[in-house]
């Protein structure tokens, strides 16, 4: 892995401690920090902000599918609006297999299939993301203290 330049932060200190004309102590730091690690906050940070997503429309989901099961009014508001917002993301599974029901009781196997395609797209992206982004954070420090013994 070649690190350029501009992903190196160099700092130097250097303290002396004089009595009169003679240095008594000399103690030299110098930090060499790769910026990279500031990076890899970052696609931590977008990483967190993927599964949020994601474990939000499997909530979704799973709460229309409860909705289903317990045979929810459609036309209340909060079931119309729970379904109208997921339909949008179970819909390309719904010719796969029929919803099994018993006296207006539907079960979602489609919505069990788009969770779980959903759950495994997330994985592929953060994946992806870590792949494609992430940089292995080095930092060196280096120490050096002198003391003038009289």
């Amino acid at each position: 892995m070649t690190i350029h330049q501009d992903q190196i932060s160099r700092h130097k200190k250097v303290v002396v401690h004089q009595a009169g004309n003679q240095v008594d102590q000399v103690h030299e730091e110098q930090v060499v920090h790769d910026v990279s690690l500031e990076r890899r906050q970052d696609i931590y940070q977008i990483t967190q902000l993927i599964w949020l997503l994601v474990g939000s429309l499997e909530s979704l989901i799973a709460f229309r599918m409860f909705l289903k099961v317990i045979d929810a009014n459609p036309d209340s508001w909060f079931t119309w609006l729970v379904y109208r917002i997921t339909e949008l993301f179970v819909w390309p599974f719904q010719s796969i297999t029929t919803n099994p029901s018993f006296q207006g009781h539907i079960m979602e196997v489609t919505s069990v299939i788009a969770m779980f395609v959903y759950l495994l797209l997330g994985l592929i992206v953060v994946r992806l993301i870590w792949v494609m982004f992430y940089r292995v954070p080095t930092s060196r420090v280096s120490v050096y203290d002198r003391d003038e013994i009289r």
